[in-house]
């Protein structure tokens, strides 16, 4: 009994052990920095995105709207049903109809007479019987009929089934089918801007990264000069005057630093709003990005963007749209053919009995309607007209954007490798400074200019490096794929 005791106290501080080991972990990990990749960002973006889920909301929209047109091939059938209660009965004034009923009595009365009378032998004419009886009639009041129900409900199936529409229905279903297509390519439409905005944030955070680590080198080397340069003074080498252009450096090396950590919290924040990215997430991205050589084909590019931009797609399902907006105005010339059926229920119950069931057929034909039919369709023969000029009008457009990001990238690309020599000399120009002034050789201000000098020019190579990729990145863009430049940047 006391072994079993002792077993279950130790399961349970064992358990007690292992939960705080895992809040413990789970703590640690949680205040622990995130590393997202570019490809894992835009999976976030693509996920979390308000703009994105907005359109992708539209496209369940058209769906459903394209469905519904499919609707309009099947029978409609509708139930109809009331109950009516009237205060009296109602009533059949005979006062309006009398003389015809007092018309049709004397008709009916002197074929009786022709028929008959020589058998029953009446000495009397057909037209003496009908004015007698005419005449006799006529002297009477009228008298209204009272039809005693006051309770009527009624219960109606119908169904109409189309036959013909002039192509209405079938354009209809097209025309739905092309705004649903619409919508997709606007979802792939606001991806490609999403991406895109989310390459060119995620690339200013590594640049942002790679100035600061430069900002810190040269602060760094900043504060390495001033001190030297104290010594110098203690030893009476440089004059005390010396050491003013020192500290001004070092103050100003600070500052770019301190500006560009600012500056690297803000691009953080806008690309965490591109990921829609709770602030509870710290995050890093990738620490730097290295220089590829890449070959682009500017024809293969131009036909990719023919193939695969969404501006071009766009038009081309408004080129759809316009020709079955053209042929709904079309078939209102044509007949309307349906079939029909309706079955009545709780016919004894009504004032005039109806049959129980009726089936037929009905077409019908607009012959004027003051001419706004046939300028409704002239109308939408200039709509397809305007989308084949504004389809011709896009192409010309997308050539000149593939061809400019193309040229923009061929430059930057350019601009980056002539930046490759001036660095390398700029870094040996502050080499030679810094040497010949810690062997008494040189000024400090040199030491200075050669610093600021390796900045300028360091810092200028990175931003042609960012400026290399985000001009890729918009280049892709153009072409209707911009997860092209992923792997080009994970990949290193």
């Amino acid at each position: 009994m006391k072994n079993w005791i002792y077993i279950f106290l130790r399961n349970i501080v064992n358990n007690i052990t292992i939960s705080i080991l895992i809040l413990l972990c789970s703590v640690s990990i949680y205040g622990q920095e995130r590393q997202i990749s570019l490809s894992e960002a835009l999976e976030i973006s693509y996920a979390h995105n308000e703009k994105i889920k907005r359109y992708t909301e539209r496209v369940q929209q058209k769906t459903y709207e394209d469905k519904a047109a499919k609707g309009n091939f099947l029978p409609s059938i509708n139930l109809l049903g009331g109950y009516t209660y009237l205060s009296d009965n109602m009533e059949v004034n005979t006062s309006q109809v009398k003389s015809s009923i007092d018309d049709l009595a004397g008709k009916y009365g002197a074929a009786f007479i022709g028929s008959y009378g020589e058998s029953l032998g009446l000495d009397l004419t057909p037209e003496a019987a009908y004015g007698t009886i005419v005449n006799t009639l006529g002297q009477l009041p009228a008298y209204n009929l009272v039809i005693d129900n006051q309770q009527i409900p009624t219960a109606v199936l119908t169904a109409t089934q189309p036959i013909y529409t002039g192509g209405k229905i079938i354009a209809a279903k097209k025309y739905a089918k092309a705004e649903l297509e619409t919508s997709e390519i606007e979802l792939k439409q606001i991806k490609d801007d999403i991406a895109h905005e989310l390459v060119d944030r995620y690339l200013t955070v590594i640049l942002l990264k790679q100035v600061i680590n430069t900002r810190q080198q040269v602060y760094d080397g900043m504060l390495t000069h001033k001190a030297q340069t104290e010594r110098a003074i203690e030893l009476e080498i440089l004059p005390k005057h010396i050491l003013l252009r020192a500290q001004v450096a070092v103050a100003d090396a600070e500052k770019d630093l301190n500006n560009d950590k600012n500056k690297l919290q803000l691009a953080k924040m806008a690309l965490r709003t591109t990921m829609n990215l709770s602030d509870s997430v710290d995050f890093k991205v990738m620490d730097s990005i290295s220089y590829q050589d890449l070959y682009f084909d500017f024809n293969e590019l131009l036909n990719a963007a023919n193939a695969n931009q969404p501006i071009l797609e766009l038009i081309n399902q408004k080129e759809i749209m316009a020709t079955q907006s053209h042929a709904l105005e079309k078939s209102k010339f044509m007949p309307n053919i349906a079939a029909f059926g309706t079955y009545n229920m709780f016919r004894e119950d009504l004032p005039i009995v109806p049959p129980k069931f009726m089936i037929g057929i009905q077409a019908q034909l607009n012959i004027f309607n003051g001419f706004k039919d046939v300028n409704k369709l002239k109308a939408s023969k200039h709509l397809q007209e305007e989308v084949k000029n504004a389809k011709a009008y896009a192409s010309q457009q997308i050539k000149l954007l593939v061809e400019s990001n193309y040229m923009n990238t061929l430059n930057q690309q350019e601009l980056y490798n002539s930046q490759l020599a001036t660095v390398k000399l700029a870094k040996e120009n502050l080499r030679i400074n810094t040497r010949r002034f810690e062997e008494g050789l040189g000024k400090s201000i040199d030491v200075i200019d050669a610093t600021l000098l390796y900045e300028k020019s360091k810092i200028e190579q990175l931003v042609a490096l960012d400026g290399y990729y985000k001009a890729i990145a918009s280049l892709y863009t153009s072409i209707g794929q911009p997860e092209k430049i992923i792997p080009i940047i994970s990949n290193q």
